[in-house]
């Protein structure tokens, strides 16, 4: 699976590329990692990074998703949903006890799966919010081929 440094010019697509799955570090924590795909909007710092890079043109996080996605194929590798998008680190499943004072009692009864950051302990669980997480990515992705990749999530 591809890693990715990203820079403070695209802080949301660094993100929504955690949403996706991918693990994406902001650049000024890794900066000598240069086993990471570098993805700026800075020139200067695309020219000089040692590893690979990828110059990224667009303002918008979409279309700076789609940049990113025609030159990986991203969709192939995404896991949508298995990392925290607050540090990156790999969600754990979790039994809806262990979390049951830390979320509403409305979510304790009506779902079942869990999951949890072991380094921030955020938890997250498939709920309305994701649908529509869902659809923000219909857009970037072809339609039939990124409800295929992503009907187990």
């Amino acid at each position: 699976m591809k890693r990715f440094l990203c820079d403070n010019t695209i802080g949301k697509l660094m993100k929504k590329l955690r949403l996706l799955g991918f693990d994406a570090q902001p650049f000024d924590e890794y900066r000598n990692n240069n086993d990471r795909i570098l993805l700026t909007r800075s020139r200067e710092k695309w020219q000089k990074w040692p590893g690979e890079s990828f110059l990224i043109v667009s303002n918008n996080w979409r279309d700076q998703l789609k940049e990113v996605e025609r030159r990986y194929s991203l969709i192939q590798e995404m896991r949508p949903f298995t990392r925290c998008v607050e540090c990156n680190t790999l969600l754990a499943d979790v039994k809806a006890e262990e979390v049951r004072d830390r979320i509403p009692e409305r979510v304790f009864l009506t779902v079942k799966d869990f999951k949890i950051c072991p380094n921030c302990k955020r938890i997250y669980w498939h709920g309305t919010h994701v649908e529509n997480i869902m659809k923000n990515f219909e857009g970037v992705f072809d339609i039939d081929k990124f409800r295929e990749f992503t009907k187990n999530f």
